[in-house]
């Protein structure tokens, strides 16, 4: 019996332990999202969209989600009034991997086929690309009920002179266009095509999201 009270003492402080670490590391993301939104001029358009697991910021119009790395290179920015076509930009860099998200409102004038052509073609078009003939990741292979339509597009291309992996993601929600743009050295494809795939399923669900 006292055996059995040592355990259950001990899964509680466990339990509890957790908790407090879940807290300080909601509060260390909201942080570094405040001062994301601060850098913007405020919260206008943009909200803390934090977790316990990741800091992050959502651009209100588009519903865009993005994610703040702990380290590395981040920079997020509206495009400015001269802009043909509202939108808002944020980029990341890590260990040689680079991912960007776009969102673009073109309206009910652009479907998205045409869209995700223009977005290959700026995107691949100069990267002598061959379809990538690796795995989908998990994330992409869960049932899309309930989010918005989406194309994807895997690649083996040639950036910087490098052999290089390459995805190229769309949806289109409200007459906006949600773009996911990775690519990364092509010996690690498999992971950062898993690492893409989860990021991809977030920021759909926070595109689906918005008023």
């Amino acid at each position: 019996m006292n055996f059995l009270g040592i355990r259950g003492e001990y899964f509680l402080v466990a339990a509890l332990a957790l908790c407090a670490c879940g807290e300080q590391s909601l509060r260390t993301h909201r942080g570094m999202a405040r001062a994301v939104i601060e850098r913007g001029g405020g919260g206008e358009l943009f909200t803390d969209a934090s977790t316990a697991e990741f800091a992050a910021v959502r651009h209100a119009p588009s519903g865009l989600l993005c994610e703040i790395p702990r380290s590395g290179d981040f920079s997020v920015e509206v495009f400015p009034p001269s802009a043909a076509n509202p939108g808002v930009y944020c980029a990341s860099a890590a260990a040689d991997v680079a991912t960007s998200y776009v969102a673009v409102l073109y309206g009910p004038a652009v479907d998205i086929d045409t869209a995700f052509s223009q977005a290959l073609a700026a995107s691949a078009g100069q990267a002598s690309p061959q379809v990538w003939s690796g795995e989908p990741s998990a994330a992409d292979k869960v049932s899309p009920e309930g989010l918005p339509h989406f194309r994807i597009a895997r690649f083996s291309a040639t950036v910087n002179g490098e052999p290089a992996y390459l995805r190229v993601a769309m949806a289109e929600a409200r007459g906006w266009f949600l773009q996911q743009i990775v690519s990364g050295p092509i010996a690690e494809a498999e992971a950062i095509e898993a690492t893409a795939g989860e990021g991809w399923r977030r920021a759909l669900t926070a595109f689906a999201e918005a008023p």
